[in-house]
Order: C-alpha cells, then sequence, then structure tokens
C-alpha cells in the first residue's frame, strides 16, 4: 500500500516538475520568438526553435554559484529589455510607420504623459505610470520564476540529461542555420537596437556638423526676401493631412471634390494656386518635427535632432522674416502650457492656446476649433490698418486624432468668443465611432474637408491681395488610417492673387491648381525655406513695381471675422 502511495507521489511529483519545464520554456520561447510588428503576429502559430533558448537552458543547468546567479540576472534583463523594445517597436510601427528607437525616443516620455494628462486627466496619467511599473514587475517575476525553474528547482538527477538535450538542441540548431523550423530573431533584434543606439551617436555628430552650415550665410538679410516685400506669408499647417487623404479611395473622392471646389473659388476671387508634394521627416504623429523641419532647411526626423536645433543657432525662416523687416507669428492652440522651445524661433509674438482666449467647449482633447484660430489671428494680426507685413506659422488642428466631435463652419462674423462652437459640432458619440474602424476612417476625411473647407472661406472671404499663402499637411495620419505602404509625403498648396509671386517660385515646377497629381513634383520638407529664398532674393519685376506702388500691408477688408 505505502509503495503504491509512493509511486502515486513521484508520479504526481513529475507531472509537477514536466509542467514546471514546460510553462517555463513556454514563457522563455515566447520572448524570443515574439514579433516586433502586430502584422507579423501570425507568425507565432509556425512551429519553430529559438537557437537562443537551448542556449540559455543549457547556461543555467550546468552553472552554479556567483557565476550563476550573474548570469541569470542578466539574461532576465536582456529578455525583460527585449520584450520592451519589442513591444514598443509594435507600438511604433502602428502609429507612426517606423520601429522605436530607445535612445532618442526616451526623450519623448515626457510629451507622451503631457498628452495622457491632458486627454485622460493627471489621474489617467499617474494611473498609467503606476500601471507601467506593476507590469514590469509582474514581468519581472515571470521570467525570475521561468530561469529559476533550471537554475535552481531542477531536480539533481535531471540536470545532466537536461544539460545533454539542451546541448544537442544547441548544436542542431546551428547546423540548421536558415532552415524555416530554426529562428535566431532575438539574436537579430538585439544586434538591430545596438546598431541603432550607434547610429544615432553617429547621427548626432553628423548633425552637429550641419548646423554649423549657413547655405544663406552671404546673403544679405534685408535680400533675402526681397521680392516678397510688402506681403504677408501665411504659413498654415494641416494636421495629419497626408497624400493618403487624396489618394486612398476612402478618403480621395470628399478631399478631391472639396479641393476642385477651392480651386474654383480662388478663381472666382482672383486667386491663383500651385500644388506638389513634400516628404515629411515624421508619419502618424510628432508633428513639431514637420514644423522645425520647413523652417529650419534641415532634415529634423528625431527628437536628437529637434533638441540639437533647439540648442543651436542656426538660423531660420522665422529669423529670416525677422531680419528682413516682417512682424513674425506662431499660432499654435494646442499648446496648453509653458512653451520654452518657442524662445530659439524667435517669433515677434506667440499665441498659445490660453492666449487665443477661446470661450467654447473643446473638441475631445483638441482645444478648439479651427475656424476660431483663424479668426482670432486675423483680428489680432490681419485686421489692423496700421502694422507691419505679418510672417505667420499657424497650426489647425481639428483634424488631429480622435477627429470627434467635428466643428460645423459658422458665418465668420458670428465667431466672437467661440462659444457658438460649443453647439457647433457634430454630435456623434465618440467611444461608439472608435468601435468601429470604418467609422474612424469615415470621420478622418471629414474632420480634413472641414478643415479644407474653412481655409476656402478664410482665404475667399477675408484675406487681400498682398498676401502669399502656403498650405501644407505636417505628416500622414497613423498608419492604421493611412493604409499600408503609404507614403510619407504631404500636399503643399501655394496661393496667392499676385501671379508675379507664383511665377518666381517656378510656374513650371508646380502643378496648376489646388490638386497636386502622379505628375507633380515632390520635394523633402526641409527644402521650403531654399525655395522661398531661392524664389524671393530677389524681386521679380513685376513684384517689385506692385510692391513699390504699394509699401504697406493690405488694409482691412470689408467683411471682418
Amino acid at each position: 500500500m505505502k509503495s503504491r502511495k509512493f509511486a502515486r507521489r513521484q508520479d504526481h511529483t513529475l507531472l509537477r516538475e514536466s509542467l514546471r519545464w514546460l510553462g517555463a520554456l513556454i514563457v522563455l520561447c515566447a520572448v524570443l520568438i515574439l514579433p516586433d510588428r502586430v502584422t507579423d503576429m501570425p507568425s507565432l502559430l509556425a512551429p519553430r526553435l529559438p537557437l537562443e533558448l537551448p542556449l540559455i537552458v543549457l547556461v543555467l543547468v550546468v552553472l552554479s554559484g556567483t557565476a550563476l546567479t550573474v548570469l541569470r540576472t542578466l539574461i532576465v534583463i536582456v529578455l525583460m529589455a527585449m520584450l520592451f523594445f519589442k513591444l514598443a517597436d509594435m507600438a511604433a510601427y502602428f502609429g507612426f510607420d517606423r520601429p522605436f528607437n530607445p535612445l532618442v525616443d526616451a526623450l519623448m516620455v515626457p510629451t507622451v504623459l503631457d498628452t495622457l494628462s491632458r486627454a485622460a486627466g493627471v489621474g489617467a496619467a499617474i494611473a498609467a505610470v503606476a500601471g507601467v511599473v506593476l507590469i514590469v514587475a509582474l514581468i519581472a517575476g515571470i521570467l525570475a520564476w521561468a530561469t529559476g525553474v533550471f537554475a535552481n528547482r531542477l531536480a539533481a538527477d535531471a540536470r545532466l540529461p537536461v544539460a545533454i538535450v539542451a546541448l544537442g538542441l544547441a548544436i542542431f540548431s546551428f547546423t540548421s542555420y536558415g532552415a524555416p523550423y530554426v529562428t535566431w530573431n532575438a539574436s537579430r533584434f538585439v544586434r538591430d537596437q545596438t546598431v541603432a543606439v550607434s547610429q544615432d551617436v553617429r547621427d548626432a555628430r553628423k548633425f552637429r556638423a550641419e548646423l554649423l552650415v549657413n547655405p544663406f550665410g552671404e546673403l544679405p538679410p534685408e535680400s533675402r526676401l526681397a521680392g516678397l516685400k510688402g506681403n504677408d506669408v501665411l504659413l498654415i499647417f494641416i494636421e495629419s493631412y497626408g497624400r493618403a487623404a487624396l489618394d486612398n479611395p476612402a478618403y480621395a473622392p470628399l478631399l478631391r471634390g472639396t479641393l476642385k471646389r477651392f480651386n474654383d473659388a480662388l478663381a472666382d476671387k482672383g486667386f491663383s494656386a500651385r500644388s506638389a508634394w513634400l516628404t515629411s521627416p515624421t508619419f502618424g504623429g510628432e508633428s513639431y518635427l514637420a514644423h522645425s523641419t520647413t523652417v529650419s532647411g534641415l532634415w529634423v526626423d528625431n527628437q536628437q535632432r529637434y533638441v540639437q536645433l533647439l540648442r543651436s543657432s542656426h538660423e531660420t525662416l522665422i529669423s529670416d522674416f525677422n531680419d528682413a523687416g516682417w512682424h513674425t507669428v506662431a499660432v499654435m492652440p494646442e499648446i496648453t502650457t509653458p512653451w520654452p522651445e518657442a524662445a530659439y524661433f524667435k517669433y515677434g509674438k506667440i499665441y498659445t492656446a490660453p492666449d487665443l482666449h477661446y470661450k467654447g467647449e473643446p473638441f475631445d482633447y483638441m482645444t478648439m476649433a479651427d475656424q476660431y484660430v483663424l479668426s482670432a489671428f486675423h483680428k489680432r494680426e490681419l485686421a489692423p490698418a496700421d502694422r507691419k507685413p505679418v510672417m505667420a506659422e499657424i497650426a489647425l488642428i481639428s483634424s488631429h486624432i480622435p477627429w470627434t466631435p467635428i466643428p460645423k463652419l459658422v458665418p465668420w462674423d458670428d465667431i466672437g468668443n467661440g462659444e457658438i462652437f460649443t453647439t457647433a459640432r457634430t454630435t456623434e458619440d465618440g467611444d461608439e465611432i472608435w468601435r468601429d474602424p470604418k467609422r474612424i476612417a469615415q470621420y478622418y476625411g471629414l474632420s480634413v474637408d472641414y478643415t479644407l473647407q474653412t481655409l476656402m472661406s478664410y482665404v475667399t472671404s477675408l484675406i487681400g491681395d498682398h498676401t502669399l499663402l502656403i498650405i501644407m499637411g505636417d505628416h500622414e495620419p497613423m498608419s492604421f488610417i493611412a493604409g499600408d505602404g503609404a507614403s510619407h509625403e504631404v500636399p503643399v498648396h501655394i496661393i496667392a492673387r499676385d501671379p508675379a509671386l507664383l511665377d518666381a517660385l517656378g510656374d513650371g515646377k508646380w502643378t496648376q491648381g489646388m490638386e497636386p497629381d502622379e505628375s507633380s513634383p515632390s520635394w523633402p520638407m526641409n527644402t521650403m525655406r531654399e525655395h522661398l529664398l531661392t524664389a524671393f532674393a530677389k524681386a521679380p519685376d513685376a513684384a517689385l513695381s506692385s510692391s513699390e506702388e504699394t509699401p504697406k500691408p493690405d488694409e482691412a477688408p470689408a467683411e471682418k471675422p
């Protein structure tokens, strides 16, 4: 009787140990073979042996004492880091169509927390941080348990057989290199992350050298923009307005139809337009990289370069216009906290959200409607008759995620302090829309359409003769909206009543009208400064004569916002 109980106890012990070994192997294997893109998750179903797994088991079984403690700790840390970076890659590819950059993206943590606190409250941001800490601790505990199964809890008589099996699998894996049932992905992933950090260090040195180069340094500041003398210049960014908006069948019919009406409305009011494509340095977010790339003339495609730019004395379009006699303005309605970075750009006047005095309800975590932004800017900067020419950089945000609710276009005279937009908006349930991917896509298109219609109304109702407008996207929307394989290109439109201003930019280089197409030119976004300084460093005769006859900026139009 006792022997039977003992045998059953041994059987139960063996079963428990076998299940423990199996569980530990599954945990380690899952971390090793987990892909770094959501689209690659089906690959988990393919039976493959990660080369690193038998090597890890072999180390844990063979070593003992201090060596085991040190290497086991190192294994847990490396696996935790690998899991974190793979999950971070998934998020970065999903949102920004690029891998997570450990050295550069770490600088983004304060921005992410600020966005989360504004979108869901400070409590949510604190809860998110606490949740991350808890998850990290849980993962560390699971990995410590999994490695401990082989390091500490493996029975003495099982160590030799397990070591022999692990060694055999390791040899088999090495000799089967290239076979579909063996994967080296974990090792390659660690190598790629190491290379990325090394490349970031080299890139920092390269960009420091680029910051010292001023291609327009020999051109006197007062003559850099002589061809624009007497004209206001509005550089307007449309949030998430990428090429997909005009090419993807889900949005193109609506938005190209609006651009056609925009073009017809401009022609009726005596305006002309040219269009092209620009390649943005960012995708799905981080709009400030597009802004700084445009005005600096440098390729600012990550946080590291952005920080380096802010710490430099490199000249920008803003300083070009300052030195040439313009009053420079920044209109940034989504900035709700102090903005120390603005000191680098040297704007003459800055309007962040509090400075615009909007009294209506926000649009989810977007602070205000684009129409209010343009109205407030126009009242303060363009409507006064006795003023210098204005150069303004304006960020329009109504097409920013979450794309609901969407403002409604109202008469300019009715805007006032913005209270009208508390009711002048769509009334859909945002939570319901975000449960349906098709409706999310629909509302993205509608939000961009609202901004284009707002600009069409603004230009044709309120803009005078002596104005050059540069309207451009900042980046594509997130990849689940832009679609697989979306480029980094964004539309750019140049609008003016004076044909000499458009001719100066090179009439043959741009597509006529508001609709860029397959034949339209495409340039990197950092070439915009070069385009403007090259075009207007010397005034065309027509522009010179008109500016000499009308040296003052436009007087306020009869219809005011």
